[in-house]
């Protein structure tokens, strides 16, 4: 078994549709219900509302990332290979005949109502999402290099359970990976459940982003962590919510790029802040350390 790591626009969008079909059981997402309930509510999105408002989502809606880094776009085409007959016919819903006698104008409606939504509901909010989204990766990211990934799975949530290198429980399924890869994929709006999907060659296991339960929450720089960390590099940590270049940072903070980067350096090295490539760009996010000394939660 090999672990990997995605971040995936298509099931974000997915999970966020079905807080929205359900809002009462999400209180954390009460915020972003009352500003996505009346933007979805001006789309024709019926068929898919539908579909993921069922008790389990068809898993050819929601093909298995096969990268850190996908594209809503490249997600939603790869609809067309990953909904085969085969698959349509195991969901065995009310569906199945629809998208069994009309497969190519069905699959297009879908893929259109899918842009739409994630356009809608997701597109504005996407920077934060990712933010968090990307965080929760490279906590477990770190968390498998000290420990391995039997901890790891183990930590994802209270109903995972790594039995062995090669085996897993979820809720009360037993899955033999094998030498199979199973891909971890952050959600801000699964809580308080997690997902197998179960493929082939590849797993895919979704579970709630660490930190998700204050996203929508709008912290200011608290004087006191001003004091401790200096002003400017309080305003950094408040703004690296979200994954940022040194560019970005320096126009939203107000200071030079050369300021900015020495910041950086002293904040990585302290702990508080990561940096990855992310193509040509360099990108950098608070960790794990950072997000609690910013929310105060360091005593």
């Amino acid at each position: 078994m090999a672990l990997r790591f995605s971040v995936s626009p298509l099931w974000e969008t997915v999970a966020a549709l079905r807080v929205l079909a359900a809002p009462d059981r999400s209180p954390a997402h009460h915020r972003w219900v009352e500003w996505a309930e009346p933007r979805l509510d001006a789309l024709d999105v019926a068929l898919l509302h539908g579909m993921v408002a069922q008790p389990v989502v068809p898993e050819y809606l929601i093909p298995t990332p096969h990268k850190r880094l996908v594209t809503i776009d490249s997600e939603i085409t790869a609809l067309n290979r990953v909904a085969t007959p085969e698959r349509i016919r195991a969901a065995n819903d009310e569906y199945s005949h629809l998208l069994l006698t009309d497969r190519a104008n069905t699959i297009r409606t879908l893929q259109r109502q899918l842009r739409a939504a994630h356009e809608a509901i997701i597109a504005p909010v996407w920077s934060r999402l990712e933010g968090v989204l990307q965080g929760d990766l490279e906590r477990r990211g770190r968390r498998l290099v000290e420990a391995g990934g039997q901890a790891v799975l183990s930590e994802v949530h209270a109903d995972v359970e790594a039995l062995g290198p090669v085996e897993i429980r979820v809720g009360g399924q037993r899955v033999l990976i094998g030498d199979r890869d199973l891909v971890l994929v952050p959600s801000a709006f699964i809580w308080p459940h997690c997902y197998l999907r179960d493929s082939p060659v590849r797993l895919a296991l979704c579970y709630p982003a660490h930190g998700f339960g204050s996203l929508w929450e709008r912290h200011e720089v608290e004087p006191s962590l001003a004091q401790l960390v200096g002003a400017t590099r309080a305003k950094l940590l408040h703004e690296l919510e979200r994954p940022s270049t040194v560019s970005e940072l320096a126009q939203r903070v107000g200071v030079t790029v050369g300021a900015v980067s020495q910041h950086l350096a002293v904040l990585r090295a302290s702990g508080l802040v990561v940096s990855r490539r992310d193509g040509r760009e360099v990108v950098s996010l608070r960790t794990a350390l950072g997000l609690a000394l910013v929310r105060g939660e360091i005593r």
